[in-house]
This record gives C-alpha cells, sequence and structure tokens, in this order.
C-alpha cells in the first residue's frame, strides 16, 4: 500500500492493488466530514509527486463540498481530477480562475491563501502556478 499525507491541506491520497481513493476532510460551520474520491494510479503518481496540483486539488473540491457532502456528480469529479492533475498549467489555470470567479466567490483563491499561503490577488488575476 501506498499513502501520501497532506497534513496542511487534510488530505490523504492511498493507494492498494485494489483501489486508489482520495480523502479530503471538509469543515463546513459546525459540521464536519470526509470525502472520499476514487482515483487512478496516474492521479496517485501525480498527488504524489506533485504538491502544487495537489493543493489545487483540495481547494477546488473544498469549495462544492463544503455546501453539500454530494454537490458534485463523480463525472464532475472525474473533469476536476483530470484537469487539475493531468492537463497543460494554461487549461488548469483557466478552470481554476473560472470556477473562482464563478460559484466559489473567492473561496478556491482563499483556501490556497490559507493553506499553502499564496497571494490571492495574484491566483484572482488568473496566475495559479509559482512557476
Amino acid at each position: 500500500m501506498s499513502k501520501k499525507n497532506f497534513d496542511h491541506l487534510r488530505m490523504i491520497a492511498e493507494s492498494t492493488e485494489e483501489e486508489s481513493k482520495l480523502t479530503i476532510w471538509i469543515e463546513s460551520g459546525f459540521a464536519s466530514f470526509d470525502i472520499v474520491i476514487p482515483i487512478t494510479e496516474q492521479d496517485f503518481h501525480i498527488l504524489e509527486t506533485d504538491g502544487e496540483r495537489a493543493a489545487f486539488l483540495q481547494a477546488a473540491f473544498h469549495e462544492p463540498f463544503q455546501l453539500k457532502k454530494n454537490n458534485l456528480t463523480s463525472e464532475e469529479q472525474r473533469e476536476y481530477l483530470d484537469i487539475i492533475l493531468h492537463s497543460s498549467k494554461e487549461k488548469v489555470e483557466k478552470f481554476l480562475t473560472e470556477k473562482d470567479h464563478g460559484k466559489a466567490h473567492g473561496g478556491i483563491s482563499n483556501m490556497m491563501r490559507i493553506t499553502c499561503g499564496r497571494d490571492q490577488k495574484l491566483l484572482r488575476s488568473g496566475k495559479w502556478f509559482a512557476q
């Protein structure tokens, strides 16, 4: 079994012979719960090796799930995984900016500010990657 803890993100990625999964702990007012998202081996490898994309994924997932535990369909979850973990930097930045300026109302960039100390103004302007 392989396991990657992201303590500052309250997230764990795990991979066994049977399954791979991502667990994220969500805080929403007085409620605390976790969500478990099935991932592929390729997803696990990216999460294990690219902390920046892992942080983007946690921030992007936290916002919709904070409203409701089952707020994203499995197809929408897969879209988030495919874009954030496997797409070009340009596509990731466009996706995150659209989400952050849309329903998230700045929640994704704010989570990156809180968990990673990132400059929210830069993120809001579409510059998500440090390099």
